[in-house]
């Protein structure tokens, strides 16, 4: 047997912790003396660990007592931290990217807008056949899955002398939160059929626009660090006297291995554009 202090340490909580789970009926010690000492013994450890497991999922400690009256197993609480640990895991991969970012826009503000290493192009744009699916993504998260799920489905269904460049035409205004995105791929001649995905939605052929004034840049590396590149096309077209004339689009020239949002890709940015009186 072990006095509250003593069994706080094996636990590896405090005393207070343990006096507050006995009120609650969690974990209520084996037996108190007339002075008021609680003791414990260490056959309640794995009934303390469930408890402080149950809690690191984020549940309650009200829903850890229904949950303990059921008496979880072992494999279902194995369970539950695996699908814990990954969201904690993508966590901090998300924070990572942020930390990324944040680098990024340092670097933009220590460059002040200068073009460096962009040379920035003014032609003329054919139209093309695409195969394109239009979604609003609430988020750039959403907008990258999107992506994959194209890149994916494309691979697999359209047979490769058939595609050409992967294609995201920007048609949000940028006013809201969500962005307003058309996916696809030119073709190097028309599909006959529609191009069902998972989840309901379905690619459609249409002509992707001819252009007559295109200014345009390539830029390669992760997505994350695009911002550079447009920041240098604002430049351009400012310096240039020219004027946003319609959607902008992004051309992948080379796709991202593994994760677009982190792996490098050669894409070209392109922004249709009129001259200024």
């Amino acid at each position: 047997m072990f006095k509250i202090g003593e069994f706080a340490q094996i636990g590896r909580v405090s005393g207070r912790q343990l006096r507050h789970y006995d009120r609650l009926g969690l974990l209520q010690p084996l037996r108190s003396d007339h002075n008021g000492y609680r003791y414990y013994s260490a056959g309640q450890l794995p009934r303390l660990n469930r408890i402080l497991a149950l809690k690191s999922l984020g549940f309650t400690l009200e829903q850890i007592g229904c949950m303990l009256d059921g008496e979880v197993s072992p494999e279902e609480l194995r369970g539950m931290l695996a699908i814990r640990k990954a969201q904690v895991e993508q966590n901090l991969a998300e924070e990572q990217l942020k930390l990324r970012q944040i680098d990024s826009r340092i670097r933009q503000i220590e460059e002040q807008g200068a073009l460096r290493d962009y040379d920035v192009v003014l032609r003329a744009v054919p139209a093309a056949p695409f195969l394109s699916v239009r979604q609003a993504c609430p988020d750039t998260a959403e907008a990258l899955s999107l992506l994959q799920l194209v890149v994916r489905e494309v691979g697999r269904q359209v047979k490769a002398r058939f595609r050409d460049r992967l294609v995201v035409v920007a048609h949000s205004d940028f006013e809201d939160e969500a962005l307003d995105l058309e996916i696809g791929f030119t073709l190097t001649q028309p599909l006959n059929s529609a191009l069902p995905l998972p989840g309901g939605l379905t690619m459609t052929l249409r002509e992707l626009e001819a252009v007559d004034g295109m200014a345009s840049l390539v830029r390669a590396g992760p997505l994350y660090q695009s911002h550079l590149a447009y920041g240098a096309l604002g430049v351009w077209m400012e310096a240039n006297g020219f004027a946003i004339d319609g959607f902008c689009r992004e051309v992948f020239l080379e796709l991202p291995s593994g994760d677009p949002a982190r792996g490098d890709s050669v894409m070209e940015i392109q922004f249709p554009v009129r001259k200024t009186a």
